[in-house]
């Protein structure tokens, strides 16, 4: 027993795997015929997420951004007086397709509404989320944002938060 080190290539497959259960759930196997053979058909899920539309001045991306500095960069017995995350508001003009394959996490509503009214990031990026969504088409021309998401319906929230994380099936 003990801690077991995984390396990169397992941890992206896992990931993978994690964020493919989100949206799909688990494959449900087919049901054999009544002569007991299974036929070749493509698996089922539990789940059927589907893509919405979303225009882009209709949701507000903020990027994370770690500027936590060195120690030795500060006087000595100083802390970081800044907020070690920082968000940075995408602007409706630098949304392009290098957002495409991208996981966002949907804020809760109410720490939305929190962040509006206080201006602090904390406020976001400490806060639940409401779920996750993945950038499967950026269309600039249009200025659309197409989403798979795991319901149907519009966002709970028009904040969004974007990693460093990407996931295309």
């Amino acid at each position: 027993g003990g801690v077991v080190s995984r390396d990169a290539s397992f941890r992206r497959a896992s990931r993978s795997q994690c964020i493919k259960r989100y949206f799909y759930g688990n494959s449900i196997s087919p049901k054999p015929a009544a002569d007991g053979s299974v036929s070749a058909v493509t698996p089922h899920y539990q789940f059927s997420p589907c893509l919405i539309e979303v225009p882009f001045d209709d949701v507000q991306i903020h990027k994370l951004s770690n500027i936590s500095l060195s120690a030795s960069l500060l006087p000595i017995s100083a802390k970081q007086s800044t907020d070690p995350i920082q968000l940075t508001t995408i602007a409706s003009s630098e949304i392009t397709p290098k957002f495409q394959h991208s996981v966002l996490a949907v804020c809760h509503p109410s720490s939305a509404e929190k962040y509006e009214r206080s201006g602090s990031a904390r406020d976001l990026y400490l806060a639940g989320v409401a779920g996750f969504v993945v950038v499967e088409k950026v269309d600039v021309d249009k200025g659309l944002l197409s989403l798979l998401s795991p319901c149907a319906g519009s966002l709970p929230s028009r904040n969004l938060l974007v990693g460093d994380i990407f996931w295309m099936e």
